[in-house]
């Protein structure tokens, strides 16, 4: 019986001692893959912020005026030159801003140090040196592939922590930014979970940055986009001058010339691509280059399809991608098929024209000017989105004169927005939105250029008299009158100066 226990026991103890070696071994492994994989994953989490924006916009009805102040949520990532990137939409028209670190109370404040709207990408940089101790920036990536599994990082609605989601590169194709409102760019779509406060924050692959989220498909679920390298780089190149010029455009419209008879019509090579040009752009990079009736069919070096597609990285995307990758005053060299032969062209590039006004505004308070208790603006989208203000006449003005009319449309459009009842206007206290296109006879070009004929008018003029090509009636007041009431309107609703315009943005008209 004896003898029985102690082989039992021996066997016993050699069957422990096999799982513990076991056991050992596969904790050692664990340990190995724990040490290895996280450690660049905790590197890139300790160097993504939560970002607090205090944020005030201005009324544009009353653009002497400023909206209560908001709090806004977002995130960022570090790189290289102590920079925190970020999406433009998370810092616009901020009055502070905080930045913590992961799992940190503590905020610092911080600074912007450039913006890019049309492209929504902006740099921060925290004030307190102290603040970039033991944290380590990410490298900036390439385009991944379609397919490929990222991870996106960031601080969404609903908590303080950092949040993690994975997925998979979807798609990637030209899409319109939200922020900017009309601006399209290289966006790259995916299945990980890009909510409110995720934007700005970064996508990753392979423990590189890749993208920065920015925006949702609402109408979709789990569709998230994000910005690819490219145009991050082209950001930062942007900004070594020390300003944002902005992302070129060419200035065309085009449609695609699958249709094979019109091809034939055109006498278009067998072998040859090419998107025919609609229209072209007044004021635009394309203006006096291109012809209406071109087909474009190579843009620097790369064959432009029937769709007017051309092949990048793994992707077909749309030809406009080499513009929108070079900087304001590059070259770009064309070909297009014109009147039976291939002609070589080169144009320079530039911002889209009236850029300012079609796109979102941020950061700028509104120019205005008020004289005999009207107040004047200039015509931009924020005013038009406003509730009440898609009017037949503003969105002519806004949207389609230009298209309709080439080359008729002002440098801005100004319109009175609204009236300050005083004795000078009695009769007009209900005129909204009324179109200007000449003062006492002159076309007025701008507001800056209407405030200059205002004030370089003879003080013995009787009567300022403002014509709007949608009124048959124009809107009189009495010279005098107005001069010696101004004072005593703005007194009476409170507001300090009877304009605003800036120089340097309209010194043309000055």
């Amino acid at each position: 019986m004896n003898g029985f226990r102690c082989e039992f026991l021996l066997k016993d103890n050699l069957q422990f001692r096999k799982y513990f070696w076991i056991l050992l071994l596969i904790v050692c492994v664990w340990l190995a893959l724990v040490s290895s994989v996280p450690a660049s994953q905790n590197s890139i989490e300790q160097s993504v912020f939560r970002i607090t924006n205090y944020q005030q916009s201005p009324d544009w009805k009353s653009p002497w005026k400023m909206k209560p102040t908001s709090q806004g949520l977002g995130s960022g990532f570090l790189i290289h030159d102590n920079w925190i990137l970020t999406n433009a939409h998370v810092v616009s028209d901020s009055r502070m801003l905080l930045v913590n670190k992961i799992s940190s109370p503590k905020p610092f404040l911080a600074d912007v140090l450039a913006i890019a709207h049309d492209s929504d990408l902006a740099l921060l940089k925290v004030r307190d040196p102290k603040f970039y101790q033991g944290l380590t920036p990410l490298e900036l990536g390439g385009i991944p592939e379609l397919r490929s599994r990222v991870r996106a990082y960031g601080y969404p609605v609903g908590g303080k922590e950092l949040s993690r989601t994975e997925g998979v590169v979807s798609r990637i194709e030209f899409g319109t930014y939200v922020h900017p409102g009309i601006d399209s760019h290289l966006l790259i779509q995916t299945d990980s979970a890009i909510n409110p406060g995720n934007s700005g924050g970064p996508v990753t692959q392979s423990g590189q940055a890749i993208g920065v989220a920015f925006q949702s498909n609402l109408r979709l679920n789990d569709v998230g986009y994000f910005i690819p390298v490219p145009l991050i780089n082209r950001f930062l190149t942007d900004i070594k001058d020390g300003r944002y010029d902005g992302v070129p455009e060419i200035g065309i419209e085009t449609s695609s010339l699958i249709n094979q008879h019109y091809r034939k019509y055109l006498g278009l090579p067998e072998d040859t691509g090419g998107i025919l040009v609609e229209r072209v752009v007044p004021h635009s990079s394309a203006d006096g280059v291109l012809l209406i009736g071109d087909v474009l069919t190579k843009i620097e070096d790369l064959q432009i399809d029937a769709a007017g597609m051309v092949r990048y990285s793994e992707q077909q995307v749309t030809f406009f991608i080499e513009a929108e990758n070079r900087q304001i005053g590059d070259p770009l060299q064309l070909q297009v098929w014109r009147k039976g032969k291939f002609i070589n062209l080169t144009l320079t590039l530039k911002t889209p024209p009236f850029g300012s006004e079609m796109r979102n505004s941020y950061d700028e308070l509104p120019e205005y000017v008020i004289f005999g208790g009207l107040v004047f603006i200039a015509l931009n989208r924020n005013y038009i989105h406003s509730p009440g203000n898609i009017t037949p006449p503003l969105a002519y003005e806004h949207w389609y004169r230009e298209i309709e009319r080439p080359r008729t449309r002002q440098e801005q459009v100004v319109i009175v927005t609204r009236v300050l009842p005083s004795p000078v206007n009695s009769g007009y206290t209900n005129l909204h939105n009324f179109v200007v296109s000449s003062l006492n006879g002159k076309p007025v070009r701008s507001l800056a250029h209407l405030e200059k004929i205002l004030k370089n008018m003879p003080l013995e003029t009787t009567n300022v008299v403002f014509e709007s090509e949608w009124h048959k009636i124009p809107l009189v007041l009495n010279f005098k009158e107005s001069l010696d009431q101004h004072n005593s309107v703005l007194k009476r609703y409170g507001i300090i100066d009877g304009s605003r315009i800036y120089a340097d943005k309209n010194k043309d008209s000055q």
